[in-house]
């Protein structure tokens, strides 16, 4: 069984965040840790052949290609509809991603060359969100909404996402650039709509915080709330030291009555 298919049998388990040891299953024996055989159709099929190609997302730590999963890795919003009765809260972090000076950009383009445009910057979107453990809830012109169950997970995609969009995989001719921002929190996860109509919405604060965080941050520019960091210096504080200070009392537009202390990767 490959690591891969170990890492999604797992989150289907219900395991909120899955990492493959170095070595594989070997270290994992020899380590000492208890392990049992795992009949293979309970497993996710899938043909290696069809996996879809590298769009130039990178691993963060080694910079070696990560392995494309996405073709048959289950949505979480899926997952959450499945396996309970909506509405549910969970804590998420949520990931903000937009296209920095997108009018200009679009504007100068035909729709078609546009339309072009935006759908090679989502693909490195969407597949920095699925390579780790994420998913995508929301397209909203020039750009995405991610989540993730992890925090750390949440900013190695962030960071990839940057990587990527640095070495310039998106367009052929020129970088694009972008702004990215992440928050954490309780999250209500619920149906909004019509018998005719009907969607999936994510709600709280964290995401309106979020997306506000986005107007405060320079382009190639990411930006983390407290919470974030916070999370960050416990799980993986080499991602925590990242992060520098922006401003310790930031004041956002539709949050008057309370300040945001914010951290920056630029």
């Amino acid at each position: 069984m490959s690591s891969a298919r170990a890492a999604v049998w797992l989150k289907e388990e219900g395991f909120g965040s899955v990492q493959v040891l170095k070595d594989g299953f070997a270290a994992w024996q020899d380590a000492g840790y208890p392990t049992v055989a795992i009949d293979p159709e309970v497993l996710p099929r899938f043909d290696p052949d069809g996996l879809a190609g590298s769009s130039g997302v990178r691993s963060v730590t080694d910079g070696s290609p990560v392995q494309h999963i996405h073709s048959f890795l289950p949505g979480l919003v899926e997952n959450y509809v499945n396996k309970h009765d909506l509405p549910i809260r969970r804590d998420l972090t949520v990931l903000f991603v937009d296209i920095a000076d997108s009018t200009r950009t679009i504007v100068e383009r035909t729709p078609t060359e546009a339309l072009a445009f935006v759908q090679g910057f989502m693909g490195i979107v969407t597949e920095a969100a699925l390579n780790f453990c994420g998913d995508v809830k929301d397209y909203e012109g020039d750009g995405a909404l991610l989540y993730f169950e992890s925090v750390t997970e949440a900013t190695q995609a962030a960071l990839a996402i940057r990587e990527a969009l640095a070495e310039g995989k998106s367009e052929a001719d020129g970088r694009v650039r972008a702004r990215l921002s992440l928050d954490t929190g309780s999250i209500v996860i619920g149906i909004i709509g019509t018998a005719l109509r009907r969607s999936v919405a994510l709600i709280g604060e964290s995401i309106n915080l979020a997306a506000r965080l986005l107007k405060q941050i320079p382009p190639d520019g990411i930006i983390a709330t407290e919470a974030v960091v916070h999370q960050l210096r416990d799980e993986a504080p080499e991602l925590a030291r990242k992060f520098t200070i922006l401003d310790e009392k930031l004041t956002l537009k539709g949050f008057r009555e309370k300040t945001v202390t914010a951290y920056q990767i630029t």
